[in-house]
């Protein structure tokens, strides 16, 4: 196992590949995604839920269920998942449940990834491809009884799978804090991309468009 302090909050992680091992126990912990905890650990609040879509090993999670009544966790890739639940168990943090699900509307999903568990699984990629089970967001509120009331942020970090998700219409009846994740990067046609997240998010929101990867943060109204 491998001990990490990141964000004021200690805990352990299971040991991998050496390549995600440095990364734990360098990268993470000294730089990565700091504007994301920035913007995330401020709105957390020890009576409500923070729903972590995309939650890889549970860089965020980890963190996030010191400052948390509960942390739900959703992440389809079936490697990440089995990390996710060991680093979950090791620190007997039982504030966090997981499902080895994707978000999504559709009955099932394609992804794939170079490296399946390496961080970048994604709809786009065809490499070590796998279709996995869905839950929506509406059946996410439904099964853990939640109210927007109970949410602090819901974090989506999906690799390029945003644009689609927020094409469900429940996403609308939603006043929640949410931190996205944008991949453009992931497609050819970068403008197609931003285009659709303008229909969802409306004229207001300006996006840097020759960016690969940025970062939103919406209040809750």
């Amino acid at each position: 196992m491998i001990q990490i302090t990141k964000a004021g909050v200690n805990f352990k992680v299971a040991s991998s590949t050496p390549s995600l091992d440095d990364f734990w126990q360098t990268i993470y912990q000294l730089n990565w995604e700091n504007e994301t905890f920035r913007d995330i650990l401020p709105h957390l609040d020890i009576n409500k839920v923070f729903i972590d879509i995309g939650a890889w090993q549970g860089p965020i999670s980890l963190v996030a269920q010191q400052y948390s009544k509960q942390c739900l966790c959703f992440e389809p890739d079936p490697n990440a998942y089995t990390y996710l639940v060991q680093n979950i168990e090791e620190n007997n943090f039982k504030n966090i449940l997981h499902e080895n699900v994707a978000v999504s509307s559709q009955p099932s999903l394609q992804i794939g990834a170079d490296e399946l568990g390496g961080g970048v699984t994604s709809f786009t990629k065809l490499n070590n491809s796998i279709e996995c089970k869905t839950i929506s967001i509406e059946q996410i509120f439904k099964k853990y009884n939640l109210t927007e009331d109970d949410i602090s942020v819901i974090k989506i970090d999906i690799e390029g799978y945003e644009c689609e998700l927020l094409k469900d219409p429940f996403w609308k009846t939603l006043n929640v804090n949410l931190h996205i994740s944008l991949h453009a990067l992931f497609f050819e046609d970068k403008s197609k991309y931003f285009n659709d997240l303008r229909e969802y998010f409306g004229t207001g929101y300006v996006f840097r468009e020759s960016a690969d990867t940025q970062e939103i943060f919406i209040h809750k109204q």
